[in-house]
């Protein structure tokens, strides 16, 4: 039996309208100081008055607004509905998680590792502040179980031990969220699956490409996640076969070729981040196509998720751009524009 999804669908399109227009972050790259950033905020409703014009406190504002926003869509997303929204909010709480876990393995400050991450219901704001406070990756992984999240306990085992490795927690981290992903992605109907599929294949091309100086087969069955709907274990063993990271770029446009996702590994990327701004765009034509053609499914949701997600990420950039004095040119060649 189909899932209801009207008033929801009509919620989300509601909320995206809410979200900065292409003109408005235009405008605010174009601000001359953070000073400058700071009132645009304020005129454009997303800061109050009383904002300190500082790089933390400007992403603080942004990332209570994208709480507020989720929170609402959260409301009405409950009961038979819920699968809708624990794969989206699995999947940003994965990449939060990831996030802080790589901060507290750098030492980074707190106020680093909490740059460009969404809260949701399980990882609030707040909830998000207390994790990147704490001084180790296995403290992380405490406060997860002691809070009882959903991705505590998948951690356990991989944090345990005097010296535990980043790595093995970052692989029990996504291996838990392709897991719990499908298993709600399935009580919710075809769409919703194929979305849980490729974001597993998304993980997966990620690894390939971060991993394929690494010859060693043990790496392979280690970084591998089961569940993904083009990156099978055949063809990521292919991909790390390859030699170079400009051939495993080749490599994911023809396994993906069947995927929206190959345009966005296609182009001429300078780093990681350009192949991720590649792929959320990628993954915002897709849903928001799709949106269009069966407006009664999920893809209403999902796209405002995505956008939600690109807006924190290009505030993050202009924010972070105008500090350092960038030139306004690239910080708009850098959107995600939705």
């Amino acid at each position: 039996m189909a899932i209801y999804l009207g008033d929801i669908n009509t919620r989300a399109r509601g909320l995206r309208t809410r979200l900065l227009k292409p003109r408005d972050l235009g405008r605010l790259a174009h601000a001359r100081s953070l000073f400058g950033l700071q009132r645009e905020l304020v005129a454009l409703g997303v800061a109050p008055a009383d904002t300190l014009a500082t790089p933390a406190s400007l992403e603080r504002v942004v990332r209570r607004r994208a709480a507020d926003l989720m929170s609402i869509l959260g409301r009405w997303c409950a009961d038979e509905r819920q699968p809708i929204l624990a794969v989206i909010f699995d999947d940003e709480d994965r990449r939060s998680i990831q996030s802080i876990l790589r901060g507290a393995e750098q030492g980074a400050a707190s106020d680093t590792r909490l740059s460009g991450l969404v809260p949701t219901t399980h990882l609030s704001e707040r909830a998000l502040h207390v994790l990147a406070s704490q001084p180790t990756i296995t403290d992380v992984v405490r406060m997860l179980v002691l809070w009882s999240h959903p991705f505590g306990l998948p951690l356990v085992d991989a944090a345990s031990g005097t010296r535990p490795s980043l790595f093995a927690i970052e692989v029990a981290l996504q291996r838990a969220f392709a897991s719990r992903a499908l298993g709600s992605a399935r009580k919710a109907g075809r769409h919703l699956i194929d979305y849980a599929r490729q974001v597993i294949d998304v993980m997966n091309a990620w690894s390939a490409l971060l991993h394929f100086p690494e010859r060693d087969s043990a790496i392979l069955d280690l970084t591998f996640i089961e569940g993904g709907k083009l990156v099978d274990r055949e063809a990521f063993a292919d991909l790390f076969a390859l030699e170079s990271f400009d051939a495993v770029l080749e490599g994911l446009v023809r396994t993906l070729r069947e995927s929206p996702l190959a345009n966005a590994f296609a182009g001429e990327p300078t780093d990681v981040a350009t192949l991720e701004t590649a792929v959320l765009r990628a993954q915002l034509a897709e849903q928001s196509r799709a949106a269009r053609i069966a407006p009664e499914g999920p893809a209403p949701v999902i796209s405002f998720a995505l956008a939600l997600r690109a807006e924190v990420l290009n505030l993050r950039r202009i924010i972070w751009g105008i500090s350092l004095e960038a030139p306004a040119a690239m910080l708009e060649a850098e959107m995600v524009v939705t």
